[in-house]
């Protein structure tokens, strides 16, 4: 891996009923690559943000993919991953939220559609956001970290060591 300029690509994926996981990770290791590490499913720990939309009772889990990808290609796996996400609505609803990022030795960058004081303007309407920097033996959150990474940290930690 060269450094500084390419990373595992991973996908925080949110989802209610597994019926509609399924068919979207098969599409994301046909595009990208099997999953390497993932992982155990959880109750996300945030606000109700998805629940109008998606339902309560959601599911969430992180994977890394046995890709390393160039770090500028994440506007292009965002878009992809949008793709898959309409392509997956029922009723104008997601079934499946799928959160491109990429990590690498010292840190994990997510992609988002939406805007936020603290996010990077990428083009093609993507942003991206530091989650998580390698510091003092361990990854590291921001005051704007999303805590289901935070609470992650130890699983990230594991990656890093496989990486």
């Amino acid at each position: 891996m060269r450094k500084n300029t390419e990373a595992y690509l991973g996908f925080a994926l949110m989802w209610k009923e597994e019926r509609y996981l399924l068919p979207a990770e098969e599409i994301l290791k046909k595009e990208f690559a099997d999953f390497k590490i993932q992982s155990e499913p959880f109750k996300p720990p945030f606000s109700k943000y998805y629940h109008k939309e998606m339902g309560s009772s959601l599911f969430k889990k992180f994977v890394i993919t046995e890709l390393i990808i160039d770090k500028s290609e994440i506007v292009k796996v965002k878009k992809l991953t949008m793709d898959i996400e309409d392509k997956h609505r029922i009723d104008g609803n997601r079934t499946v939220n799928i959160d491109p990022f990429y990590i690498d030795k010292e840190q994990l960058v997510v992609s988002t559609s939406k805007y936020r004081g603290n996010r990077i303007y990428m083009g093609d309407g993507v942003f991206v956001e530091l989650e998580l920097f390698y510091h003092h033996g361990s990854f590291q959150p921001f005051i704007w970290t999303y805590v289901d990474y935070k609470e992650h940290i130890p699983f990230f930690n594991i990656v890093r060591k496989q990486l």
